[in-house]
Parts: C-alpha cells; sequence; structure tokens
C-alpha cells in the first residue's frame, strides 16, 4: 500500500491515493498544483509578519469596506457586489480583480491595483460592527461561489448548498481557485474570524476523503490551507480529522474487498 498520514487513501480500491505527495512536516517544501510549498509562507503569516512596519498613511483596504471606494480595476463597492455579484458565477470565476479587495493579506497580491493589509486598517474594520460584517458576508460570497454555505456564523459549520454538484464539479476542476482559498482564510485571521478557518477545512477534507467529491482539493487542503490554522493544537486536531476519515474510507474499502 502506498501510504501518507501513515495511510493509504482509497475512494474506489481501483487505484491507490497518497493525496500525490509524501507529507512531512521536515519537508523544505512540497509540488502542489504548479506551485512550490513553501513552509516560510505560512510561518510568516502564523507569526504575524515579524518586522513588518504597519504604514498609517495607507486606507485602501479600510476605506473599500467603509463602502467609500470601489475594488480596481473594473471592480464596484462592497455593498454593490455583495447586492449584485451573489450568483455571478461566471463573473467571480473570470473577473481577477476583486478577491484582492474582497479578502486583504498582509502580502503583495498580483492586483497591482490593490494594496497591501496594514495592521491598523484590520483593527480599524474589526472595530467597526458593519464593516466587520462585510467581511462576514464577503466569506459567504465566495462560499456560495464555491457550492457551500455557512449554516451556523458562530461555529462556524458549513453545509453543501442546493447546487453544490455543479459547484463542486466545477471547484474540484479549478486550481487557481485553490490560492483564492488560501488567501481567504489568510484573510479571514486578520480579520477575527479564525474560528471559521478549521470548520471550512474540517468539511473540505469530508467532502474529498469520504465523499469523494472534492478529492482534487486534497493536496492543498492538506500541504497549505490547514498550515494556515494559527493554532498548533488545531493543526494537529484537523490533521487527526483527516486520519480518521481516511481509514474509515479505508475500512470501508477492505470490508467490500473481503465480501467479494
Amino acid at each position: 500500500y502506498n501510504r501518507s498520514f501513515g495511510y493509504r487513501y482509497s475512494q474506489t480500491d481501483t487505484y491507490n491515493r497518497s493525496f500525490g505527495y509524501r507529507y512531512s512536516q521536515t519537508d523544505t517544501y512540497n509540488r502542489s498544483f504548479g506551485y512550490l510549498y513553501s513552509q516560510t509562507d505560512t510561518e510568516a503569516y502564523r507569526s504575524g509578519y515579524l518586522g513588518k512596519v504597519d504604514d498609517t498613511s495607507l486606507l485602501d483596504n479600510y476605506k473599500f469596506y467603509a463602502n467609500e471606494i470601489p475594488s480596481r480595476p473594473d471592480g464596484d463597492m462592497i455593498e454593490t457586489i455583495h447586492a449584485e455579484w451573489w450568483g455571478q458565477y461566471e463573473k467571480l470565476e473570470r473577473h481577477h480583480g476583486y478577491i484582492q479587495w474582497l479578502f486583504p493579506i498582509r502580502e503583495r497580491g498580483v492586483n497591482q491595483h490593490s494594496q497591501e493589509l496594514q495592521r491598523h486598517e484590520a483593527q480599524r474594520i474589526c472595530s467597526d460592527s458593519v464593516m466587520h460584517e462585510r467581511v462576514l458576508k464577503s466569506y459567504e460570497l465566495m462560499l456560495d461561489f464555491y457550492g457551500m454555505k455557512l449554516k451556523d456564523r458562530n461555529t462556524g459549520e458549513i453545509e453543501r448548498a442546493d447546487n453544490w454538484k455543479e459547484r463542486f464539479c466545477h471547484l474540484n476542476h479549478s486550481s487557481h481557485n485553490y490560492l483564492r482559498i488560501t488567501r481567504i482564510l489568510k484573510c479571514l485571521g486578520e480579520m477575527e474570524y479564525e474560528q471559521l478557518k478549521a470548520p471550512f477545512l474540517r468539511f473540505v477534507l469530508h467532502e474529498a476523503i469520504e465523499e469523494g467529491t472534492l478529492d482534487h482539493t486534497l493536496d492543498s487542503c492538506i500541504n497549505y490551507w490547514l498550515e494556515v490554522l494559527k493554532s498548533k493544537d488545531e493543526r494537529e486536531d484537523v490533521r487527526k480529522h483527516a486520519q480518521k476519515l481516511a481509514d474509515k474510507v479505508n475500512q470501508r474499502s477492505d470490508n467490500q474487498s473481503r465480501q467479494k
């Protein structure tokens, strides 16, 4: 058997999966969907970007979430995006300038018209209930795009949306959205929504391992998304959750093989 996390993963027993990689915390990096996995990136995020200077003259992200300026290029005001872009899946897929505005992080993005998030901006957004609510609405907008919905805003529990089959199929075959999800998860942590991240990962792991609906996301989920959880204990809990799911699937597969 091919093993990863100390187990083999097989959905149909017609082939063995080891998630396409050997996972090791001591690895310098792993290759995943065309980018290099770098521990230094997630470590810098979890440590709060030590040494990075907060520029109080920069306010674009604050102004955007205050509904004072539109996203650029070819974007819109945050209230308009929430009201009129919801369910516009073709637009959300093909437009590449809005994601850096909806989910700003303390790193430079590919959109030259967006601004790197400043610590003082995050603090001001989080301290304003209206703006903080808008961040959550942005998360719900993208969950809908991915075929999911937030069942409980307090716990972060996620469930399938009504159109999950279509949207899961799209997500399972659009790896550039995996980079978007990394940004989304990092932003949630910056905006005091850290508690929403683990439930998202648990949901994706269930769909990927047990249901087989999002199996192509598994490499990114384990190698990257899990690593942006700030708590070491929480990261370990999610790894154990993945282990249990895989053990369950493997046991079921073994039982089916013995019955043949």
